[in-house]
């Protein structure tokens, strides 16, 4: 994998689940890290937890939903290790498992604000700053709902396909600026989010029986995805997705 020692990235739903996982490994390999997220007590929690002699750690709470939440995240990277390489944003909410003529507009908006408008927003500041610094590299955490049809999940799947639009449109603007946008597509991954959710919706979830591989995947076996993509070993990899879902969208 390409050297990420020094680099300063941002990473988004940084204190849990795919997020955290993804501070973990970006810590152990050198990166200058800034983490994103809601939640005060996870966020901080992953920044004490960091071994010593690892990369930097700073926690930023940020509501991804709001842009001059993100604009502030933007800048505290920037004004602590001089300027941006790399973002992950993976702070997204799930489905309220409902079919779309029950959906109301509120759940539509919810849903919708954090997983595109929230990536649209990390998007736009993140490569305002990278442009400041002779090019960078983006990953978005999107879904193999995407590309699928899930049941009950409408606003999910819009949300997601909203955001592969996004990453294509984004990577044509700035491929000569140096800048590449990509997506990477998960499948059912035991995050505590998922976790929360088969407590209380198994059936819709399905859980590890619905994969071919018959289990769901670690949140690492994600970030590792996520971190190789904005590493130099993915240089030539502009404007495209990387699906890991064990096979779950071939069957």
């Amino acid at each position: 994998m390409g050297s990420l020692k020094g680099k300063s990235v941002i990473v988004t739903g940084g204190g849990s689940g795919i997020g955290r996982a993804a501070v973990e490994l970006l810590c152990e390999a050198g990166a200058l890290v800034t983490v994103a997220d809601l939640n005060e007590e996870g966020g901080n929690a992953v920044v004490a937890a960091k071994p010593s002699g690892a990369g930097q750690a700073q926690f930023v709470r940020t509501d991804v939903s709001r842009e001059d939440s993100v604009q502030a995240l933007v800048g505290a990277a920037v004004t602590r290790y001089g300027r941006l390489d790399g973002a992950i944003n993976a702070a997204g909410v799930l489905q309220h498992w409902k079919r779309v003529a029950d959906l109301s507009a509120a759940e539509w908006d919810f849903v919708c604000n954090v997983n595109l408008r929230g990536v649209f927003f990390c998007i736009k500041h993140q490569i305002k700053a990278m442009l400041e610094n002779g090019g960078g590299a983006i990953v978005a955490i999107a879904s193999i709902a995407a590309n699928l049809g899930l049941p009950m999940s409408g606003e999910y799947c819009a949300s997601k396909a909203g955001v592969m639009g996004l990453v294509r449109a984004a990577a044509t603007d700035y491929a000569n600026a140096n800048i590449r946008v990509n997506a990477l597509l998960p499948g059912s991954t035991f995050t505590p989010m998922v976790e929360r959710a088969l407590a209380t919706k198994p059936q819709e979830l399905g859980g590890p029986i619905s994969v071919p591989s018959g289990r769901m995947a670690d949140p690492k076996e994600i970030a590792n995805g996520a971190v190789w993509m904005i590493s130099d070993a993915a240089s030539f990899m502009n404007g495209s997705s990387l699906t890991l879902d064990a096979g779950i969208s071939i069957v």
